[in-house]
C-alpha cells in the first residue's frame, strides 16, 4: 500500500458508543463510524494495517468479513481497532462529517471488480457449442477410467472451470419481482472467477460463459474436460412452488436420494430440451453407449472427492450465513455434471422463488458473501489434495 500515507485524525470523544457498518463495494470497502459525539482521535496506517482510535467503545458489526480484508481486531480497551487490509487494496481515503459524528473510512481496490450488463436479451437465439469433439476423444483418459483411475491431468490443482447456470434464451427461474435466476448465477460466478484471481493468481479460472448467453449442458462438461479442469463448479438459484422454501444447498452427481432432490434435478435438467438436435446428438449419453458407459465410471471415481467438495462449499456457506437455512449436501443425476472428469458440484445459493431470498440476491453484499463462501471452500479443497 505504497501511496497510503501516515494519516492523524486529531478529536476527543465526550460519550457514547460508536458503532461501525462495513459496506463491500465492487472497488473496495466502505467502513462507517457513527456515534453520539465527535469523533476526535486518530487513524492510523502502517503497511496494509490501518488502526482506529475514535476513544469510546467500539462495537464492530457481527458480519462476513469482504475478501478486502484479512481481519480486524479490537483493542484491549475496546475504544479502538485494527483492519489488516488484503493487498487486492492500495489506498485509502476518509472523511469526517462536519460535527464529526461520522466518519467514513474508504479503502479502494486496485482493480475494481467488472460486473456485466445483465438483462433478457430478447428472441431466443440459437445455442453457442464450445466444441465439436467427443469429450472421451483421448485414449489416454479412456485407459485411466477403464483402469478406474482419475484424469492423468489431476496431479496439479492449477484449473478450475466456474459455470454460471442457464444464460441467454433460458432465464431459469423467475423471482417474483421478475429476477431472472440466469443473470445472478452470472453475477455471483464472475465474482468468485474474480475474487480467485486475487487470491490465487497461479490458477487459472475459465467461464463456462462471462456473457448472457446460452449454452448446451453438453458444452459446458466438455469445456471443462478440454481444459483439463481440476473442478467442476456450477452455480444456479433454487426454487420452489411453495414461496417460503428457503435456504442453501449443494449437490454432487449421484441417484437422488429424495423427493426434493428429485424436484431440483427435474427443474435443472429441463433446460436439455432447449439444446438443438437433442435426443439425436452424439454428444448425447442416451444415443452414446461408450460415453454413458464411461460417464458412470468417472461418477464413481469422482464420488468421493465430489462429495468431500460439496461438504465444504456447504460448509463454507453455513458459516457466512449463519441465520439462513442449510439443507444440506445432496446427490442428484443433474446432466450438466454427467460427463465431467474431474470433481464436480452444483451449488443451490438461495430461493429465488422466496421474495426475501429474491431480495437477498438482489443485493451485492449477500453476492460477495455467497462468492467468498465459493472461493473459501475451493482453496480449502485445493489444500488437501
Amino acid at each position: 500500500m505504497s501511496s497510503i500515507h501516515l494519516l492523524f485524525l486529531m478529536s476527543a470523544l465526550l460519550g457514547g458508543t460508536v458503532t461501525t457498518r462495513i459496506i463491500p463495494r465492487y472497488d473496495g470497502l466502505l467502513m462507517e463510524l457513527t456515534s453520539d459525539e465527535a469523533i476526535i482521535d486518530s487513524v492510523t496506517v502502517t503497511g496494509y494495517s490501518v488502526n482506529v482510535r475514535p476513544g469510546n467503545r467500539v462495537v464492530m458489526p457481527e458480519a462476513f468479513l469482504p475478501f478486502w480484508v484479512r481481519g480486524w481486531e479490537l483493542d484491549a480497551d475496546s475504544c479502538g481497532f485494527a483492519v489488516e487490509l488484503s493487498d487486492a487494496v492500495d489506498s485509502l481515503e476518509y472523511s469526517l462529517q462536519e460535527n464529526g459524528r461520522v466518519m467514513l473510512l474508504f479503502f479502494r481496490a486496485a482493480e475494481p471488480l467488472v460486473f456485466p450488463e445483465l438483462s433478457w436479451n430478447g428472441p431466443p437465439r440459437e445455442p453457442v457449442y464450445m466444441d465439436s469433439g467427443s469429450p472421451y476423444s483421448d485414449s489416454s483418459i479412456i485407459a485411466a477410467l477403464e483402469l478406474g483411475q482419475q484424469s492423468p491431468w489431476l496431479d496439479d490443482f492449477d484449473c478450475v472451470v466456474i459455470d454460471p447456470g442457464h444464460g441467454g434464451r433460458d432465464p431459469g427461474a423467475v423471482g417474483y419481482t421478475g429476477t431472472f435466476e440466469k443473470d445472478r448465477a452470472l453475477e455471483i460466478a464472475l465474482l468468485v472467477r474474480d475474487i480467485l484471481n486475487i487470491r490465487r493468481p497461479d490458477l487459472e479460472v475459465v467461464m463456462t460463459r462471462s456473457t448472457d448467453i446460452y449454452v448446451s449442458l453438453g458444452a459446458r462438461t466438455r469445456l471443462a474436460n478440454s481444459m483439463k479442469a481440476d473442478l467442476f463448479i456450477s452455480i444456479h438459484c433454487n426454487a420452489a412452488v411453495n414461496s417460503t422454501a428457503n435456504g442453501f444447498e449443494t449437490f454432487f452427481l449421484s441417484r437422488a436420494r429424495s423427493d426434493d432432490s428429485r424436484a431440483v434435478e427435474i427443474l435443472e435438467n429441463s433446460v436439455i430440451e432447449l439444446d438443438e438436435g437433442y435426443g439425436t446428438s452424439s454428444h448425447d449419453f442416451q444415443n452414446d453407449a461408450l460415453s454413458f458407459l464411461l460417464a458412470d465410471i468417472a461418477q464413481n471415481i469422482y464420488l468421493e472427492r465430489s462429495s468431500s467438495l460439496a461438504v465444504e462449499i456447504q460448509d463454507s456457506m453455513t458459516e457466512r450465513f449463519a441465520e439462513s437455512v442449510s439443507r444440506g449436501v445432496k446427490q442428484a443425476g443433474f446432466y450438466v455434471l454427467r460427463g465431467a472428469l474431474m470433481p464436480s458440484v452444483l451449488v443451490e445459493i438461495a430461493f429465488i422463488s422466496n421474495p426475501g431470498e429474491e431480495r437477498m440476491l438482489q443485493s451485492l453484499d449477500f453476492r460477495l458473501a455467497s462468492a467468498e463462501a465459493i472461493v473459501d471452500a475451493v482453496l480449502k479443497f485445493a489444500e488437501q489434495q
